[in-house]
């Protein structure tokens, strides 16, 4: 491995590592794919969207769906409309937290899951332990955001604490430990999500960057591999699979990837980086044949 190969590896774990804590808002298209649907603390599917816009009834679930469908006054008029009815129900108050926190208004956010917590006292029933894990586990995203890391930490193991059986924060206390280097936390946390659902897009992309700090190539190329194609859209997913590919000398196929999409401009850097390493070997391929 010669020293540009190096630096970029480097670059790369650095990089992926850095963005996959932060990168908790994918679509995903099929709920198939989509290992925490059911607790929907960030990521909606699109069948998961197609259901409750038409069998929901619930004021919560639909205004929860408005606000991820970037729909802030619908979502939030309704919910404040209904406040009177809802105002001793701490899921009603991380809704109405979720959709500031999902409109970046963070401080009402915080404010809104404040009085979620308060209200917690009034539920008799183990509702009362699940709400407090949703809210812990929102608040700890708003740290994240301000990269306030033992805050966050400390929010999603107290969330896991209380509602053991919530896959969401175990993912996002993983998502901290690809952060800092912790790749033996990380996987064994990741291994216990696949278990579940192996196709989980985020699950297979970060056991995938653990497997490649860790120097397993053959394990990160594997687990990039089962990605559907579906997601070869997504710039994160494409720069990883294109570097295994490279790395797996299979270098077409990996200039392919990256010159036929378009990538977010958070990820242009890295993968034109990439793109550059991928067009040097094939250089140094070609020469090699004709000597």
């Amino acid at each position: 491995m010669n020293l540009a190969t190096r630096s970029l590896i480097i670059f790369f774990s650095l990089y992926l590592g850095a963005c996959s804590s932060q990168n908790f808002s994918h679509k995903i298209e099929s709920n198939d794919h989509d290992l925490l649907s059911e607790e929907s603390f960030m990521r909606y599917s699109t069948q998961r969207i197609d259901y409750l816009d038409s069998k929901s009834n619930d004021i919560i679930s639909k205004s929860l769906l408005a606000c991820h469908q970037h729909k802030f006054i619908k979502g939030m008029s309704a919910l404040e409309y209904e406040m009177q009815n809802f105002k001793s129900n701490p899921f009603y108050w991380n809704a109405l937290g979720t959709c500031y926190s999902l409109k970046k208004e963070f401080n009402k956010a915080l404010f809104f899951f404040g009085i979620g917590k308060e209200s917690l006292e009034k539920i008799k029933d183990q509702t009362k332990y699940f709400a407090e894990a949703m809210i812990e586990n929102n608040i700890g995203l708003i740290h994240l955001n301000f990269h306030r890391y033992n805050e966050s930490y400390d929010c999603f193991k107290k969330a896991s604490s209380l509602a053991p059986s919530l896959i969401t924060p175990k993912f996002n206390i993983a998502q901290l430990y690809i952060e800092f280097g912790e790749n033996d936390k990380a996987l064994e946390l990741l291994k216990s999500l696949s278990s579940i659902n192996l196709s989980d897009v985020d699950v297979l992309y970060s056991l995938s960057l653990v497997y490649l700090r860790n120097n397993d190539l053959k394990n990160s190329y594997s687990m990039v591999k089962k990605i559907k194609n579906d997601y070869l859209n997504r710039p994160d997913i494409v720069g990883l699979y294109a570097y295994n590919l490279m790395l797996n000398k299979e270098y077409p196929a990996a200039k392919e990837i990256l010159e036929k999409r378009s990538y977010a401009s958070d990820f242009d850097d890295r993968n034109k980086l990439i793109l550059d390493e991928i067009n040097l070997k094939i250089k140094e391929q070609s020469r090699t044949q004709k000597n």
